[in-house]
Order: C-alpha cells, then structure tokens, then sequence
C-alpha cells in the first residue's frame, strides 16, 4: 500500500494524521486563519477572494467561504497546533517591521523569547501543506520527511535549526500589487540543490530547506536559532523566482483592467 493509499484509508477511517489514533476528526484550516485575513471579503457574505490573470483583466473568484480545512486532526491535536499558532501570530505574523529608508535596512533581527514553539509552527505548516489534499496544496510533495516531520510534531521535537530550516522574507510595498493580499500556491523549489518547499501569505514568504547539508552559512544564520534569533529581509516580489510568474501575471493583468 502506498503512501496515498494510505493517507485515504485515515482518512476515511477517522484517525487522525499527527497521534494516528481513531477520532473524530476536526475540520482543520491548513494555513493558519491569519493567512486569510486580507484575502475574505466580508462585505456580504464571507468568500474568498482570488484574483488570477485572465484576456478581460483580473477576474474575482468567491467561491470559497472560508480559508482551507480538511478533517485531518482530532481535538487534542488541533488543540496542540493552535498554540503554535497564537504565539506565531503574537511573535511573527502580526509583526511590525520598520520600512527600510535604505539597503542596510532591508535586513531585520528578530529575537523571540520561545524557539521551540516558533520552529514547531514552521514545520507543522510544512507538514499540513504537505499532507493536505486539496488541489491548492497539490504541488508540494514531502515524501519521506512527511513521516519525520510527523514524529517530531507528535513529539514536540522542534529539532536543530537546521533541521527543515525555514528563511523568512517580507515583501516591500508593491504600486500595483497588494502583497499582504495574495495567497499564492505552495510549491516545491529547488535552491544550492537543495528541494525545498516555499509558502506565501500575507506578505510573508516561508521558504523551507528539506535538506539540511550544505545549507550556505548565510542562509543558515537566516533561520530562527535556539536563542530565539532570526532574520527577516525585505525583498520585491520579483526577486523570489518561484513567484516571479505570478508577479508578472499580476502586473499584465492589472495594466490591461485600466487599457
């Protein structure tokens, strides 16, 4: 039986993918609800909004009422990753960084007072993304590490920090393009020949290292380390290749609404 097979069977049969014991399944969101707050139009009814590029101009898509969940934990599991969760949102995503006036502003320091609960937020993102089954997410594919990464999860292993390291990048302002308002599609990368696994929301971009060996020093000194440091830099959506695409399907969509 492979690993999809697998994955439908828990599924089907109620057990949760992270303690792998039988339970009523939660409807769990797969990024977290911060990740959605620009991108749910509440005016009416809630739905998501997608904007995708098109012949006519950008096109609104609300099909979606909320963000993505899937019956995928039970209540103690879920209960254990909303911790992460919150201190996250606390620490990190509501994060206020000063606009850089120059380039040696571009690279911020964060301190945070908790890296075990940071770096297991960050990895259990990764392994939602990778285990999730919605088609949004169809393009990550973790293998192996799906099942290491589930271990140290059950554990509450946050690892070295190394270990699925992840690079934080915050995007500058954009004239056209609403960076804290765009959900791209995760996606597998490929960087100094490592795979690896980038995410994008609310103008953050989460870029993980699947491999751990021969990770350049600086992209090493990026990651939140066991005293609670990481770097954070600002960089324009352009400069990311994996989201170079959606730059430029954005800017010829918003150029062609105001021909």
């Amino acid at each position: 039986m492979n690993t999809q097979e697998k994955d439908l069977l828990a599924h089907q049969a109620g057990i949760c993918r992270l303690c792998e014991k039988p339970a009523e399944l939660r409807k769990s969101h797969i990024l977290p609800n911060l990740a959605y707050s620009e991108v749910i139009e509440t005016s009416s009814h809630p739905r998501m909004v997608v904007v995708r590029n098109s012949q006519d101009g950008p096109i609104t898509d609300k099909s979606h009422q909320t963000g993505f969940r899937e019956r995928l934990l039970c209540e103690n599991c879920e209960g254990q990753f909303s911790q992460y969760e919150v201190y996250a949102s606390n620490n990190l995503l509501n994060l206020t960084l000063p606009l850089p006036q120059s380039a040696r502003d571009l690279l911020n320091t964060v301190q945070v007072s908790d890296y075990a609960k940071l770096k297991l937020f960050l990895i259990s993102l990764l392994w939602r993304v990778g285990v999730a089954r919605h088609d949004f997410f169809s393009c990550v594919d973790l293998g192996p590490h799906a099942a290491r990464l589930r271990e140290m999860l059950y554990a509450e292993d946050p690892g070295e920090p190394d270990e699925y390291g992840c690079q934080i990048t915050r995007l500058l302002p954009e004239k056209h393009i609403p960076v804290d308002r765009l959900l791209a599609t995760p996606r597998s990368t490929r960087i100094f020949g490592h795979h690896g696994c980038l995410i994008y929301f609310r103008g953050f971009v989460f870029h993980y290292y699947v491999s751990s060996h021969g990770i350049p020093a600086g992209v090493r000194q990026a990651f939140v380390n066991k005293n609670g440091q990481l770097l954070i830099m600002w960089m324009r959506l352009k400069m990311i290749p994996p989201l170079l695409d959606m730059w430029r399907r954005y800017v010829a969509a918003s150029r062609q609404s105001k021909s």
